[in-house]
């Protein structure tokens, strides 16, 4: 017989066993929950608010609504939801049609209180909430970057539009102790191991109300401006607003020279190499060109703008914003023809910060229509001109000839440094001149010449010999220079 002691005994020890079964079993659920939760943890959580809504590209109001909506969201004190928009948006480096990165469009809705014009009220209230974003999560990546972007907003703000001299001493001090202060959150930001490509962006906002030199000075140890510029290329050589705010403040209003903006649009460009420098080009010249007297503009290339705009839309897609600017481009090139195509696209969806005003950009329009078409028209003749002169090469050269005759009657009328001119002609079947077109108005010397030739039509004489065809178009360069050398 078992003493009843012993079969205690194995009842303890029984019960031990299925307790320590138990209890393995609870943190083996234990380790399966903690590995399910941080498997959640690295996937990226999906956010409520959803820019589905928002049309770039047939809507040209849309950019700005979507930056009102991403405002709102700070004034509700959805800070979790502006770290989750803002964490997707970085990751995924994702853009709106037509280029527009929404990393960059969520700070654009931070830097300034929206809307309308905000009075120091609503600036301190602005501030406060995003330091209380800040507080709030101490590992959001974007709340130190929107506080150090809105306190350079709010020197600006202080500081004025004005020109410098009519700057007020406060103004100027104020502008310093607040890009002082950006300048101190970028930095700490940086510290913690930030990886933003907004960080630089904020920072050259800094440079630019620092005035930080663009080359090396006295006093500073090296060209502080271009070396920030190159470190953010580097970090992230497709973030745009890189080249769009160094082009800005090479301006001559700001810390460069004429041309230094177009330059460093080329340079970047072919540094990029393909469609996407092309793309890249246009976006820099879209920050440059202005409805105004400013000449920066003129120094960019107009065909690569155009090819890059081309390049931006294929690329990204249409957006209207951009196509405000190509217009604006195409006008301030004189180019009626793209400009008219242009307009038509934009319909009522007219920019006001492209134009400044809308009656402007209806004078813009009116005038693009009615000289688009004669500028197609003149695009279809000197094509046709200049494949008359490639297959009939013998026919030029007699024509030229009986040129000679009226050009050297104007020789006297030339200026001293007259431009050579590209004038278009069309001769009827017996060599009668029925038309004569240019691109641009002749010079003295052109304008001579274009006179004797319309003396013989109005007079019903034949000037040239019988060309190949009837409606035969000739192309001819004026050019009093190179006439004067060849009858010396």
């Amino acid at each position: 017989m078992t003493p009843r002691f012993s079969t205690r005994r194995r009842m303890t020890i029984s019960m031990t066993s299925i307790a320590l079964q138990l209890a393995g079993i609870a943190m083996l659920l234990m380790a399966a929950t903690h590995a399910a939760s941080a498997a959640d943890k690295s996937k990226p959580r999906a956010c409520t608010f959803s820019d589905a809504q928002f049309d770039v590209a047939n809507d040209v109001h849309a950019l700005d609504a979507y930056r009102d909506a991403i405002a709102e969201l700070l004034k509700e004190k959805k800070f979790k939801d502006l770290d989750c928009l803002a964490d997707a948006a970085r990751t995924s480096k994702a853009r709106f049609s037509g280029g527009q990165w929404k990393l960059r469009n969520i700070y654009i809705a931070l830097q300034t209180p929206r809307p309308g014009h905000p009075t120091e009220v609503d600036w301190k209230q602005h501030m406060k909430l995003i330091e209380n974003w800040k507080d709030s999560n101490p590992d959001s990546v974007t709340a130190p970057i929107a506080l150090a972007e809105a306190y350079t907003q709010y020197g600006w703000a202080a500081r004025g539009t004005g020109y410098s001299d009519d700057v007020s001493n406060s103004g100027w001090k104020l502008l310093g102790d607040r890009a002082a202060k950006a300048k101190k959150i970028l930095e700490e930001a940086a510290v913690t191991g930030v990886r933003d490509p907004n960080w630089y962006l904020t920072m050259q906002l800094v440079a630019q109300a620092q005035g930080w030199p663009k080359a090396q000075a006295q006093g500073w140890p090296k060209a502080q401006a271009a070396d920030l510029f190159e470190k953010a290329v580097r970090f992230e050589p497709a973030y745009q607003y890189y080249y769009r705010t160094y082009a800005t403040y090479l301006q001559p209003k700001w810390s460069g020279a004429e041309g230094d903006a177009a330059k460093l649009a080329e340079e970047s460009a072919n540094r990029v190499g393909g469609e996407a420098g092309d793309a890249l080009y246009f976006q820099i010249a879209e920050v440059i060109v202005c409805a105004c007297a400013d000449p920066e503009f003129g120094h960019f290339s107009w065909p690569r703008a155009q090819k890059g705009f081309a390049a931006m839309e294929k690329i990204y897609g249409p957006s209207m914003l951009s196509v405000n600017a190509f217009a604006l481009m195409a006008t301030k090139s004189t180019e009626w023809s793209v400009a008219d195509d242009a307009f038509k696209r934009i319909g009522d969806q007219f920019d006001q910060k492209t134009w400044t005003s809308e009656q402007w950009f209806k004078q813009m329009r009116d005038l693009s229509a009615q000289m688009g078409p004669q500028h197609k028209q003149f695009e279809v003749n000197r094509r046709e001109a200049e494949e008359n002169r490639r297959t009939n090469e013998a026919y030029q050269k007699e024509f030229e000839r009986k040129l000679v005759s009226f050009e050297q009657n104007c020789v006297k009328e030339a200026d001293a440094n007259e431009s050579p001119s590209d004038v278009f002609l069309k001769l009827g079947k017996d060599g009668d001149l029925l038309d004569l077109t240019a691109d641009h108005p002749p010079g003295h010397f052109g304008a001579c010449v274009s006179r004797a030739l319309y003396v013989t039509h109005a007079n019903h004489q034949i000037p040239f010999p019988v060309p190949p065809r009837d409606n035969y178009w000739v192309h001819i360069k004026l050019d009093p220079t190179s006439l004067a050398a060849s009858t010396r």
